[in-house]
């Protein structure tokens, strides 16, 4: 277990990070200059924090009270920074083997010969980085990372200089490479896809602060704060006004119409915001309105619509409305090509309250 609770300032900036990790793949999550790459170092031992601790699977390998810091070298870290800091003048095999100094020729070179293996590098351990690609030079960070068999794995931005596809497959590398070795990686990042994709868990950065952290569906589906949902791309949140806990429902006040939500315990007058994921909304096809009851049905028209891909993004405008648009919904574009919404444009929803959650306004402020 990963345990971090450290202070820094630095060129003007504070620092304050507190959270634990498993022997799981957690991702770093936030804006650019939020202080992720700061704590990877700090835990690193690269840049010596000012307070506080940081223990390693029981080992404190830092603590201001004890006066403890341990060196970079004695932490048994794998740390691969932004631009992977391969060794220009060595080859591929030996950029993986320079730290195994302690190994013999021969497990040295088994050890190299496994991680040629694992990460696809055969054919190219005679090459030095120039005559790599960015994907392959990655590659070939990470084997050296792993090399010694570290206990902790940390990656700042491994991802940020390849192309659409290669994340891809090096996405799914990675989320293999840690099940298989079993060992906390600790990845920054401040792309929602990459966090999406294989973050285990996810501890949210804000200016200095760690503002929230729980697993993938906590943090993307139930946002502590206004925040946080609009760092991790929920789009749709919505101002309203608690009415009344009544048994398992919450009523809602939403632009004049109510809303129900799973029951909770805040109180009548609360203000609040309603947060559902474009992908959350349901479209309800005229034909199938009343094959059951429903509940939260709205209706509207389309007034803008985004293809990306084979997805589409669309923005609805309800009836009564004055907004510019008022939900905004991504499909899949079957979907859209089902519903024949290339042509019909007025549409019924449907926001079902599973799929709702509801946060107190940071402002009190009502409607």
């Amino acid at each position: 277990m990963l345990e971090v609770a450290i202070h820094k300032r630095f060129d003007g900036f504070r620092l304050d990070a507190t959270f634990t990790a498993e022997h799981e793949l957690v991702v770093l999550f936030g804006p650019s200059g939020a202080g992720k790459s700061l704590t990877l170092q700090a835990i690193a031992g690269i840049l010596p924090p000012d307070a506080g601790s940081i223990v390693i699977d029981g080992q404190t390998v830092y603590s201001s009270g004890q006066q403890i810091d341990l060196p970079p070298q004695a932490r048994r870290i794998g740390y691969v920074p932004q631009h992977y800091a391969l060794f220009p003048h060595l080859t591929t095999e030996k950029n993986i083997g320079f730290g195994l100094i302690d190994l013999s020729q021969r497990e040295r070179k088994q050890r190299v010969s496994e991680l040629v293996a694992l990460f696809g590098l055969h054919g190219l351990e005679q090459r030095r980085p120039q005559g790599l690609s960015g994907g392959q030079q990655q590659r070939v960070a990470l084997a050296r990372a792993l090399a010694m068999q570290p206990r902790l794995l940390l990656l700042d931005e491994p991802f940020a200089a390849l192309d659409v596809n290669l994340r891809q497959a090096l996405r799914q590398e990675l989320a293999q490479v840690q099940a298989r070795s079993g060992i906390t990686v600790l990845m920054v990042t401040h792309d929602l896809n990459d966090a999406f994709a294989i973050g285990q868990r996810v501890i949210v950065y804000d200016a200095g602060q760690v503002i929230q952290q729980g697993t993938r569906e906590d943090v993307f589906f139930r946002p502590a704060t206004r925040r946080v949902a609009e760092f991790v791309g929920t789009r749709n949140i919505l101002p309203a006004v608690v009415e009344r806990n009544e048994g398992q429902t919450l009523w809602l006040r939403w632009q004049e119409h109510p809303l129900a939500a799973l029951a909770t315990s805040l109180k009548p007058g609360t203000p609040v915001y309603v947060c559902i994921r474009p992908t959350q909304v349901l479209l309800v096809p005229p034909e199938r309105r009343d094959e059951k009851e429903r509940e939260n049905l709205f209706s509207g028209s389309i007034v803008s619509e985004q293809m990306l891909s084979e997805t589409y993004i669309l923005q609805l405008r309800l009836d009564q409305s004055e907004a510019a648009y008022d939900l905004e919904i991504t499909l899949p574009g079957y979907v859209y090509h089902r519903l024949a919404l290339e042509r019909q444009k007025r549409v019924t929803i449907e926001l079902r309250r599973q799929t709702l959650h509801v946060i107190p306004r940071e402002d009190g402020k009502g409607r």
